[in-house]
């Protein structure tokens, strides 16, 4: 059984970290080593798989308390108890998710947390209130009013997967009984999704008796290293020329819808927010905002001209 992991040692953040910090930690982590960047890498896959479990534990403030608490004495602590069979390759309902046509396709991320998670927090990570991103199913005890055909599956979306809308293809398999049965379902993605959501596709669970149980599906936004979320709004790094900073000028700011032209006002500062109304991320009514986030970069290689005029400007400011 996989001994004591240290999950904050995993993010490269201090035992200290608040939730923002962890959530960034993750982000640029989980974009270094996700499997659309790493095809065929395993180092990657293994890596990819031990981030996303640190942050299920880290981000998940019950999860986190119990953790914090049996540290390394995880064995012989109270709260100890291990799951029935031992660990999670006993697991009845662990998902093999293959999310079609987008990000995260053909990887094995479900039902695969590491023997340590399972003997702390069960084979559904009982402890967090439902919110493992591992599969679960079959004969359990019902909990939080959940029927025992109820499943659970994550599905991951781009920032375009959310802005495009429509449908996307959701392919998993599980287990039932001794045979591994596959569902193809059609997921219908409403507008106001964010990440951490929750959809219930009603009848879409296990069958049994005449009776069929739901399937959970928990939203999984991808890291984008071009934009980041607030809230309802992004933000987007634009960078622009001293020149046209300090003279003004048209620009292109990227969306994630296409990209848009506004004007950059005299004597922009970096740091500065340019808010353009209406191109954030959608909602159920109308949409957040997109703010263009300047920085002052300077070309590659300046030449010999520019160098020069950089200097008068030296010389008289």
């Amino acid at each position: 059984m996989a001994g004591y992991i240290d999950y904050y040692a995993v993010l490269g953040i201090p035992k200290t970290a608040g939730e923002a910090e962890i959530k960034s930690a993750y982000r640029k982590l989980a974009l270094k080593h996700h499997p659309d960047r790493n095809q065929g890498n395993k180092t990657s896959e293994g890596k990819f798989k031990e981030i996303n479990e640190a942050y299920e534990v880290l981000s998940d403030p019950q999860k986190k308390k119990m953790y914090d608490q049996l540290g390394e004495n995880w064995q012989n602590g109270q709260g100890y108890r291990p799951p029935p069979g031992g660990g999670h390759r006993q697991q009845p309902g662990g998902f093999q998710h293959h999310s079609q046509g987008g990000q995260g396709a053909d990887f094995d991320q479900f039902g695969d947390f590491s023997d340590f998670f399972q003997s702390i927090f069960g084979a559904a990570g009982g402890a967090g209130g439902g919110r493992s991103f591992g599969g679960f199913g079959g004969m359990q005890e019902e909990a939080g009013g959940r029927s025992q055909l109820d499943m659970e599956a994550e599905l991951q979306l781009s920032i375009e997967d959310i802005f495009r809308g429509g449908h996307k293809q959701l392919t998993f398999s599980y287990r039932a009984g001794r045979r591994t049965e596959t569902k193809n379902i059609n997921v219908k993605l409403p507008a106001n999704l964010r990440d951490g959501a929750t959809m219930r596709l009603r009848g879409q669970g296990k069958a049994s008796g005449g009776r069929t149980g739901d399937l959970y599906v928990k939203i999984r936004l991808v890291p984008d290293e071009r934009f980041e979320i607030k809230g309802d709004d992004l933000e987007v790094k634009t960078p622009v020329m001293p020149w046209d900073a300090a003279l003004g000028a048209e620009i292109t700011v990227p969306a994630p819808d296409g990209g848009i032209t506004i004007k950059l006002p005299p004597g922009s500062a970096g740091g500065r927010k340019l808010r353009i109304g209406g191109r954030g991320l959608p909602r159920a009514e109308g949409r957040g905002d997109l703010y263009a986030v300047i920085s002052i970069e300077l070309p590659k290689k300046l030449t010999s001209r520019q160098l020069e005029l950089f200097t008068e400007l030296k010389e008289i400011a």
